[in-house]
């Protein structure tokens, strides 16, 4: 299973780095435009209660479309959001635009809750699941540890637009590793609906075939 960490599980841990960059991202940028404390709190609070609103919803379209359904729109919102913020630390309405932007980057990561934990047990070998799932999650954990080590120190050195437009890159990366690799591993659905009815029609079919065989002989 060397193939799965490598492909799908790299681009799982850059899904937990993204994650880990908007807990450590956000914060940092509100003091950056100037927001006091309160103001901060406020912000961070009303994007986590979104985050958790959609719970449910992230599992209803994981198990009713497919894992990719919720992955990749989820990356691709995080992304967009971390590089249009980017972008806005000098406006005039920057503070406008870091709530509206966290909380659109709250939606991105709620709507894929759960998403790692069920990628790995979607992938993990039935009959001994326990090593696999543990280097999944030592893969994706090592994700979530390191970004927040690496944009910190980038934004220690630099403008803190950078280590933001980062993990933005950061996300299109991973959300293109979830667009190549995931239907390599995980089938949708629907695509076992249909091979199921496929299996069901050929076993049909089979049967009435011999039992047809079955009376030519008697």
């Amino acid at each position: 299973y060397r193939s799965v960490l490598l492909r799908l599980g790299v681009a799982a841990a850059s899904f937990s780095a993204v994650r880990s960059a908007r807990i450590v991202l956000l914060p940092l940028w509100g003091l950056s435009i100037g927001l006091d404390a309160q103001s901060i709190a406020i912000v961070i609070g009303v994007s986590g209660a979104i985050d958790f609103a959609l719970f449910y919803v992230s599992g209803q379209v994981m198990d009713r479309f497919g894992r990719m359904w919720c992955a990749l729109p989820s990356l691709l919102i995080q992304a967009t959001g971390f590089i249009a913020l980017s972008l806005t630390h000098d406006l005039d309405t920057a503070a406008i635009w870091y709530a509206l932007l966290a909380c659109f980057i709250a939606v991105g990561n709620g709507f894929a809750s759960g998403i790692l934990m069920t990628l790995g047990s979607d992938v993990a070998p039935q009959r001994n699941p326990a090593p696999f799932l543990g280097s999944w999650r030592t893969l994706t954990d090592a994700g979530g540890a390191l970004a927040p080590l690496v944009l910190s120190s980038i934004a220690a050195v630099t403008v803190l637009a950078v280590p933001t437009a980062l993990a933005g890159a950061i996300g299109l990366a991973g959300a293109l590793g979830i667009w190549t690799q995931l239907p390599r591993f995980i089938h949708d659905p629907e695509r076992r609906k249909r091979r199921g009815r496929r299996e069901s029609s050929a076993r049909t079919e089979s049967s009435e075939g011999a039992e047809r065989t079955g009376g030519a002989h008697g």
